[in-house]
């Protein structure tokens, strides 16, 4: 995935013009073929690495002898060992590592030995002709791993290489990195080489010397011996260092007088005992060097600033490089933040728009390679709020005044009568407004003094002023100024306040307040004493809600998985989601829920009967699973059985049940996978409700689709609308 977009957003330009321009350059790129995808393998946690996609670590591997891949694995015996070893390593560094092998057909290294050897004198038994038979593979494979080099440099220009040959392998590598230390760019983006029972090892080589125990630092490989000393390996820079893994006595990188079988036993004992061992010790070396260069964490990252407000993003790497990284070469900054050398991204956002901010970050004792970094900002125009509701929908314009529109039989619009609404009526009170949630027949906003207000059916307690009769003006909930956030759903409603703590109210009957009981509550309820809760959503029986820290939490119905957790019965009390994910928000829907992580990948789970997860299938998910496609969200919202977001381009796309055309691109088809929702202006934001959608685009201008039975659309009819249609 990482190769796809990097190359996706090099090409973003400033400003973004044509949405449908755009998404296409996100989606372009050469597929890896069937050779590309041969002997490859990805090694790492999360979406940080696919099998299409760049790891931090690319592990060329070379094998010799004879060995070669067996039973599903990447390299024959030995460089496995290796490679095992320094992928495990790297994964517990914070390194992501991808594996290629060089193909190349070796003979066993008995061949060097001929019909009859000398069985006492193994050195003996080697002939000129034997060893130049031996290494004729030597040369062409050594071309194919510059080519292979020069092809993941293009596609992945911020990858580290990492070079392990055995045997016929290790002359492989031994002979590139003399012409890979030629170029113009030297060994920048090499961490270093493994050479194990290396035949063209030379005498006092500048390779650091291992084996069980290691041969005399004197002596010189077979193929050395036989056939003459080619150049040295490089010597050893502050970022780069190579290592010769040989036994004292192997045949290949040894040979000596010995008995034969013991020079063959030798050359085979890397993957055993001792030998093995010695391969470790050189994968933690190279492990060391990767990790001086610093590394993104995230690599990729989606942020909200809000437009004319002080915003701070404190950027992260991971390294082990004693000198503090620098950050430089921003590109493509929103109007009004910057990012100084220490990697805080700080500013007062002047201008809406999603902005792919790019940057390098390198490491200044020892001086390493640049390596990119994005962040994706969105700055939505002014504080307006867009909310989709069950048969209504709801905006706050720029300036804070709150307008709604559509159903209206329980006063759910606010302007204090129950007559259904096809174009916006201001809601009542003239206040300014922070932000806006309906759904089911229900509203509730915040005020920008911190106040929280509901209006409309309070059937359940969840206007959360004492169980009554409906509203058509706003109440307030409580004498609280401290409200942050408000989710409305259908049967019941939860806010956070400032001081990180949850509250719900309204019907409780599967556990969705969750406060460990299945009682109703009329009032706003704290849900347990934790105050780290930064953002709540609530969706048809269950609630979903995030913490300071990036956990995710579900408490209520499950009978679809849609707590994240296999089906079962409703839980009235939190239980986390995703353990381990970085999540950014979430959004609850009637059966289903999905949310974004920090470095951009959506997730979903739960009920899949119309293909509201996005994942190509009708199945339940009872886990958090990957929306389809490789694009970076920056936003995601759930209705009933329909699931919408927006990238990182301002393209929108919507997936699930499209029967009353909530899709948005023109037809009323269900789809299972994200769906470009048809616009000539990028999205900011788009929320999804019951039947019908909404969304703000980059222009302020707040547009509808779906279902408009009952004027929910806005622009004054009651037709169904199969494309995006603005509000009058």
């Amino acid at each position: 995935m990482r190769r796809r977009v990097r190359q996706a957003l090099l090409l973003l330009a400033a400003t973004v013009t044509s949405v449908a321009v755009v998404a296409a350059i996100l989606h372009t790129g050469s597929q890896p073929g069937p050779a590309d995808r041969r002997d490859r393998a990805v090694l790492g946690a999360g979406t940080a690495a696919t099998v299409d996609g760049c790891a931090d670590l690319l592990l060329l591997g070379v094998d010799g002898a004879g060995e070669a891949p067996s039973g599903g694995t990447t390299y024959g015996r030995t460089v496995g060992v290796l490679a095992r070893a320094l992928t495990r390593q790297a994964l517990a560094a914070d390194r992501t590592v991808e594996q290629v092998r060089v193909p190349m057909a070796t003979g066993p290294t008995a061949a060097l030995l001929g019909k009859r050897p000398d069985r006492r004198r193994a050195l003996r038994s080697v002939t000129r002709d034997r060893a130049r038979t031996w290494m004729q593979p030597v040369p062409a494979a050594t071309g194919r791993l510059l080519a292979l080099v020069d092809q993941h440099a293009f596609g992945c220009p911020d990858q580290q290489l990492v070079l392990v040959g055995h045997a016929q392998g290790a002359a492989v590598v031994h002979r590139a990195l003399p012409r890979l230390a030629a170029r113009p760019d030297g060994l920048v983006d090499v961490v270093g080489a493994a050479l194990v029972a290396d035949p063209d090892r030379r005498p006092r080589t500048r390779a650091t010397s291992l084996g069980a125990p290691a041969a005399a630092r004197a002596r010189s490989g077979v193929a050395a011996r036989r056939l003459g000393a080619v150049s040295d390996v490089p010597a050893r820079t502050p970022t780069y260092a190579a290592w010769s893994v040989c036994t004292a006595g192997d045949l290949v990188c040894d040979p000596q007088d010995i008995r034969t079988t013991k020079a063959l036993q030798k050359n085979r004992s890397y993957a055993y005992g001792p030998g093995a061992a010695a391969l470790r010790r050189a994968a933690r070396g190279l492990v060391a060097r990767a990790r001086l260069r610093p590394v993104p964490r995230p690599e990729v990252q989606v942020a909200t600033a809000p437009l004319g407000s002080p915003f701070e993003l404190r950027l992260a790497v991971s390294t082990s490089a004693p000198g503090a990284p620098v950050w430089e070469q921003p590109r493509n900054l929103p109007p009004g933040l910057a990012l100084d050398p220490t990697g805080l991204l700080a500013g007062t956002p002047t201008e809406p728009g999603t902005w792919n901010v790019s940057y390098a970050v390198r490491g200044t004792r020892p001086a390493t390679a640049a390596t990119t970094g994005v962040v994706v900002v969105t700055v939505p125009a002014g504080p307006a709020a867009v909310s989709a509701g069950g048969e209504n929908s709801c905006v706050v314009r720029e300036g804070g005044s709150a307008w709604c529109w559509g159903r209206n039989t329980f006063g759910q619009v606010g302007d204090g009568s129950t007559t259904t609404r096809t174009r916006p009526v201001e809601v009542v009170g003239g206040s300014t407004w922070r932000t806006i949630s309906t759904s089911g027949a229900t509203t509730c906003g915040i005020r920008d003094d911190g106040t929280l207000w509901c209006w409309g059916l309070d059937n359940h307690g969840q206007l959360g002023v004492g169980r009554g009769a409906a509203r058509s003006t706003p109440v307030q909930v409580g004498t609280s100024a401290a409200w942050t956030s408000v989710s409305a759903s259908w049967f019941h409603t939860c806010g956070t306040r400032s001081n990180g703590s949850l509250w719900c109210w309204g019907s409780n009957l599967r556990g969705q307040l969750g406060d460990g009981t299945f009682a109703r509550r009329a009032r706003p309820n704290r849900v347990g004493q934790d105050k780290d809760w930064a953002g709540v959503a609530t969706g048809g029986w269950f609630t979903c809600a995030t913490k300071a820290d990036r956990s995710a939490w579900c408490w209520g119905q499950n009978t679809f998985g849609q707590l994240g957790s296999p089906a079962g019965d409703p839980r009235p009390t939190p239980g986390p989601v995703g353990p381990g994910t970085s999540w950014a928000s979430l959004d609850a829907g009637w059966s289903h829920a999905c949310g974004t992580t920090v470095e951009g990948a959506a997730l979903c789970w739960g009920h899949n009967d119309r293909g509201q997860l996005g994942d190509t299938t009708r199945r339940l998910r009872a886990a958090p699973g990957p929306v389809d496609g490789d694009r970076i969200w920056t936003s995601i919202t759930t209705g009933d059985a329909t699931t919408c977001g927006v990238d990182n381009a301002g393209s929108a796309w919507c997936w699930g049940s499209g029967r009353y055309g909530q899709l948005g691109d023109g037809s009323r088809s269900t789809r299972t996978v994200p769906t470009l929702v048809v616009s000539e202006r990028p999205w900011l934001s788009v929320d999804a409700g019951w039947f019908h959608s909404c969304g703000g685009l980059d222009t302020g201008v707040t547009a509808c689709w779906g279902n408009n039975e009952l004027g929910q659309v806005g622009d004054g009819s009651t037709t169904d609308r199969l494309l995006p249609e603005g509000v009058s």
